[in-house]
Formats: structure tokens, sequence, C-alpha cells
């Protein structure tokens, strides 16, 4: 089975017409070296008359880069939820930010109460993400078919891996991709998790935003 690689991370650092690059980039909450990752999945998806597709990107509706970065860069996710066994119908992450406050975003189906879930503590941070896409079992629908992940502990250096979230089938092509994980992107409806990109800093991150 041939593995799917992202093509090289292009920097995430488009500056705003009028803005200056000094103070977003090196402010109060400095961050170098954002990137995203090539989208898997269906990165063509556009709304139709009976299905709403809904692009996100929490790298600027939560953390507001590249006006600042609003997140905890130390260990930005706190939670990440999941529903559907066939497929990634849903995620809700929980994303921790700076003032010691967290916020949480659904993508897709909302997972219910008791789902299952990846927890990391304030000193982890997401550094590999595997998974597959394709055609879902229910329906003639691309999406996220699975999703696995490893973390680092930053106190400890312990490193840990995931569950299989999703469906454990390996047969649809699988993809991955390294490094210090911010935050999401992608494509969702009401029912599916349809792509999926990664916003990442090309190394760890320390409290100085290095």
């Amino acid at each position: 089975m041939d593995r799917l690689s992202p093509s090289p991370l292009p920097m995430f650092n488009t500056i705003p017409a009028g803005k200056n690059p000094e103070i977003i980039l090196m402010g109060k909450n400095p961050i170098q070296n954002i990137s995203i990752t090539s989208a898997v999945g269906d990165v063509a998806a556009v709304s139709s008359e009976s299905t709403t597709v809904t692009d996100f990107n929490d790298a600027y509706d939560i953390a507001k880069f590249p006006y600042s970065f609003l997140l905890d860069k130390r260990a930005p996710i706190q939670q990440i939820d999941f529903t559907g066994d066939k497929s990634i119908k849903g995620i809700r992450v929980t994303y921790r930010k700076r003032d010691h406050t967290t916020v949480s975003v659904v993508h897709g189906k909302k997972p219910p109460e008791g789902s299952p879930c990846l927890k990391l503590t304030d000193a982890e941070i997401i550094t590999l993400v595997a998974g597959n896409a394709g055609m879902t079992c229910d329906g003639p629908v691309k999406a996220i078919l699975q999703l696995k992940f490893c973390s680092l502990n930053k106190d400890t250096s312990e490193i840990k891996t995931s569950p299989v979230f999703g469906n454990p089938s390996r047969d649809p092509p699988l993809f991955y991709a390294a490094g210090p994980v911010m935050a999401f992107m992608g494509k969702s409806t009401p029912e599916y998790l349809l792509s999926l990109a990664l916003v990442m800093a090309d190394g760890p991150v320390d409290e100085a935003g290095l």
C-alpha cells in the first residue's frame, strides 16, 4: 500500500494589506514558521441544493492568526471528540487559549456526550497525525474515514499513540503528517468531515514562540 505524505509545507504567513508584519508576527504573542499541510479528502467539495459545505480554518477563526495567535502555543489542543464508526462524521476540537480559558468548535456532525476522544494535558502536543480518506460505506461521499495521533509530553518526553478513531479498515490510501499541530482546517457538511489540513509549527514551540 502506498503511503501518501503531504507535499512540502508552504509558509502560512499572509500579511493583510496595510498591516505591519512586525506587529503581526512579532507582537505580544509571537509565533514563527506557521505552515499548512496539503488537504486530504474531498478538497473540491462545494455546496449544492441538498448539502451545505462549510470551509473552516481554526487558525484564523479561533487563533486569529496572522493578526495574533490567541492559543496556548505550547499545548494548543486540549481535547478532540469524534463521532462515526464507518467514517469520521464529525469532530469537536477544544482549544486552550493563552488566557487559560478554552474554546470548542464542531466540524461536521456534533459528537454526542461520551463519544470517543483524545485528551491531552497542558504539557502535551500532537506531533503526528495519520489516517485514511476515501469513499464512505454508507453513501457515495468522499470523506475522512480514520484518524490516529501521536503526542509528545514536553515535560517527560513521553510519546503516546492514540487509538484509531473512525473506520479501523486500512484499505483506502493512508495519509500522514508530522510536526507540532497548532490547529485544523478543512471542509465539512452537517453529516461528514469531508477534508482536513493541519496548521503546524515547523518545530517545537516554546513560551517565546520559537
